[in-house]
């Protein structure tokens, strides 16, 4: 999650990434000896259990309340992933557990997040029905923020809320929405849950320095990109939608990102066996296959040489002797910008055509083969 808090940064700046601690320092972590369990012996459910909804839904709000409140943002997009995603699908909406904002204590909780911008990868435990479209349960409904939402789905994801099926019935409550003023499901065929984002906390070998230019002026590295096509592809379009919809300053006026083709039929290589490359052994077998290719004088622009006329003397005799025969109006007394325009002329009139004295070179590559000009 630091890894993909990372990757935002980098790609969207200047921005500031928040990433809450949903689970209090007790992430979900299964023990290797005793799969299906956590090191203290609980299961997946009974772990959630530690972790009570309401309080989840006032940690995020708190988080986008801490942004406004010290660091001055003007505007707040929320990113979720797995559990995650379908935790910021509901704060946009707006849907709290209880349906209530109070908090733990039943005191005023944090305000809503109002998000402009909302992306969910392969989202897990929500209701779309009741989240968006006619049948939504949102508090305040009427006075929801008008947001662009976009939702990554695997299409081999079992997980209920997840699933393909799933992502046809989000986008079907999306497009029944008002306050979904643009929207972008997208299924990765082939893929997994978590395909875009699992690994992408690999860290770099040790000792590997940052650059001081990056550190200085870009906070540091970027995360390690992902070697799968479709992993680079979700980075990079949830962050350019997330930029394209929460900028303030010079906001984004046009054609909606739903009704654009280029996104939703952009495509990458699959780029996982680049790593295995070894660019030093190939950069040295084109050095030792090099060829030096042969100069084609003939080809040479007349911008190679000193001028034109300060070449004459150094030229054959018999260009020489076809330039005195046939001179165009050119004089051994013109300076090279005169020489050039005479010439020029020359060629436009049609009185010439290849170069004095070497007949069968002509001056551009209106035929195939050398040409002079």
């Amino acid at each position: 999650m630091q890894a993909l808090a990372d990757k935002i940064a980098f790609e969207c700046q200047p921005v500031v990434v928040f990433a809450p601690d949903l689970f209090r320092g007790d992430p979900w972590k299964e023990y290797a000896s005793n799969p299906g369990f956590n090191e203290n012996g609980q299961s997946y459910e009974e772990w959630r259990a530690n972790h009570p909804e309401d309080r989840v839904s006032i940690d995020i709000r708190a988080a986008a309340a801490s942004l406004r409140e010290n660091y001055g943002v003007n505007s707040i997009s929320i990113f979720g992933t797995c559990y995650g995603g379908g935790r910021a699908l509901e704060a946009t909406a707006r849907v709290y557990p209880h349906n209530t904002m109070d908090d733990v204590n039943g005191e005023e909780g944090p305000p809503h997040v109002d998000p402009m911008t909302t992306i969910a990868w392969y989202p897990t435990r929500y209701d779309a029905k009741a989240l968006f479209g006619e049948e939504a349960k949102s508090i305040n409904n009427n006075e929801r923020q008008n947001t662009a939402i976009m939702a990554i789905f695997a299409g081999n994801d079992e997980l209920p809320g997840a699933t393909k099926d799933d992502a046809v019935l989000l986008k079907s409550c999306l497009d029944q929405d008002p306050f979904v003023k643009d929207q972008m499901v997208k299924v990765f065929d082939g893929q997994n849950h978590g395909f875009a984002h699992v690994g992408m906390g690999k860290i770099t070998e040790e000792g590997t320095e940052e650059d001081p230019f990056l550190t200085e002026e870009f906070g540091g590295l970027p995360s390690n990109s992902m070697d799968d096509g479709d992993a680079e592809v979700a980075s990079l379009l949830s962050t350019a939608f997330l930029e394209t919809y929460s900028r303030q300053f010079l906001p984004t006026v046009g054609e909606a990102v739903q009704e654009d083709d280029l996104w939703n039929n952009i495509e990458m290589p699959d780029l996982s066996e680049s790593s295995k490359r070894d660019i030093r052994a190939e950069m040295e077998e084109a050095i030792a296959n090099y060829e030096e290719p042969e100069v084609d004088l003939k080809r040479m622009h007349p911008d190679d040489f000193k001028t034109p006329i300060d070449d004459l003397e150094n030229m054959d005799d018999e260009f020489m002797e076809a330039l005195q025969a046939n001179p165009y109006g050119v004089s051994i007394e013109d300076d090279p910008d005169t020489f050039l325009d005479k010439l020029e002329a020359a060629i436009d009139r049609g009185d010439l055509s290849t170069i004095p004295g070497l007949g069968d070179i002509p001056l551009d590559d209106s035929v195939d083969g050398p040409a002079y000009w």
